[in-house]
């Protein structure tokens, strides 16, 4: 169909551009020769004119695209550009495209056309809102100045780079989640006591090791021990971390993608990934994520929910293309007793590399719903998460 139109748009300028030279041979020849020199003349001063106007109107304009860096899913928000022109002449007309991501979904897909003139910049306002979490671009994808007569065009020079906006994640919240919640507890649990034992151990040696004392009130909250103080019925601060702490740790397996199913899928990770370990912190057990961003892999510790919602603001900003790593290798370097894979390709690709991490701890992995999971059968747990963020364990 775009072939199509581009064809009749371009039959409609050839036959008028005939129609005129026509005219213009008709009168010369046949009907008054002075009047046909007078339309000769239009024929070619005229487009000549137009064009250098508007050539060199497209070499003095400026324009600036401005965004909110991020926003809540769901938010309609506003893309303005602004255009400036430095010369005196007023430019002919000004079309402007503009394109964005699939994370945005744009009210007016239509090209917008204007003039304008140097004294005030003329304000494009694009009206669009965020449709799914994850870093974005707005760009622009055709800014010319078009000629008085319509004929031709002049690409701006001085086009505005895309502009990235993050758009947060929700933190949901999971249903049926009792049961990992309750696995990986123990695990962190189970080592936390046996770490509490070696650093005993350490200590009777003059080695570095934990050391409690009683609470006093302004000391730090984060450096309560929850679990000894439960256990010992009295407020404990720890005051040597010389010791690993457990930190259960989620990876999570993302990358670009270029279609919708494909980026709603991603939000149900991304977001149940969350959901899950705001579950972890509210129960007192200090954990970690790690996803990937510009060839590099980020690595949060998570304490508070405000440390959730934090980690989700840097996902916001995330690209997700990887180092050529699904997963993050630097993991099995810090001792996190259950690592969660988040993926929504649970391949054999994914089960090869997680297979390193089979020797250091307990691995679950998280899917979307629906999907094949046979390749990582070989994890010791795989659950997936529906679209209404309630989980569902595979393998028992």
């Amino acid at each position: 169909m775009k072939r199509i139109s581009a064809l009749l748009e371009r039959s409609k300028f050839y036959f008028g551009l005939l129609a005129m030279f026509g005219m213009a041979y008709l009168f010369t020849h046949y009907l008054d020769g002075d009047i046909g020199v007078v339309v000769w003349s239009f024929l070619i001063l005229a487009p000549l004119i137009s064009v250098l106007l508007s050539w060199r109107a497209a070499r003095q304009i400026s324009a600036r695209l401005e965004a909110p860096a991020y926003l809540a899913k769901g938010r309609s928000f506003t893309a303005k550009l602004t255009v400036t022109a430095d010369g005196r002449l007023p430019v002919p007309f000004l079309r402007c495209h503009m394109s964005s991501d699939l994370n945005f979904s744009q009210e007016d897909t239509r090209p917008v056309q204007s003039a304008m003139t140097a004294e005030e910049p003329l304000e494009l306002p694009f009206q669009m809102t965020a449709a799914y979490a994850g870093c974005g671009t707005v760009s622009i994808q055709e800014l010319a100045v078009y000629d008085y007569l319509g004929w031709f065009k002049f690409p701006v020079q001085q086009v505005p780079a895309a502009v990235k906006i993050g758009v947060i994640p929700e933190i949901p919240s999971l249903t049926n989640a009792n049961v990992i919640l309750h696995t990986v507890s123990d695990i962190v649990l189970t080592q936390d006591d046996e770490e509490e034992e070696s650093s005993a151990a350490y200590s009777a040696q003059s080695m570095p090791g934990y050391i409690h004392r009683e609470y006093i009130p302004g000391d730090n909250l984060k450096r309560i021990n929850w679990k000894m103080s439960a256990k010992r019925q009295k407020l404990l601060v720890r005051m040597d971390e010389a010791a690993a702490t457990v930190r259960p740790t989620v990876i999570l397996d993302l990358q670009p993608e270029t279609n919708e199913t494909a980026l709603k899928r991603r939000e149900i990770i991304m977001e149940g990934a969350l959901g899950f370990l705001i579950l972890l912190v509210r129960q007192g057990i200090p954990c970690t994520i790690r996803f990937a961003s510009e060839r590099n892999w980020k690595m949060l510790i998570l304490e508070s929910e405000d440390d959730v919602r934090n980690a989700a603001v840097e996902m916001a900003a995330a690209d997700f293309v990887n180092d050529g790593n699904r997963i993050d290798l630097s993991a099995g370097h810090e001792k996190a007793g259950a690592y969660l894979i988040y993926t929504p390709r649970p391949d054999e690709a994914l089960a090869a590399e997680a297979g390193n991490l089979k020797n250091l701890g307990y691995v679950c992995g998280v899917c979307p719903a629906g999907g094949d999971n046979t390749a990582l059968l070989n994890f010791d747990a795989i659950w997936t998460i529906g679209e209404d963020f309630a989980m569902q364990n595979l393998k028992k």
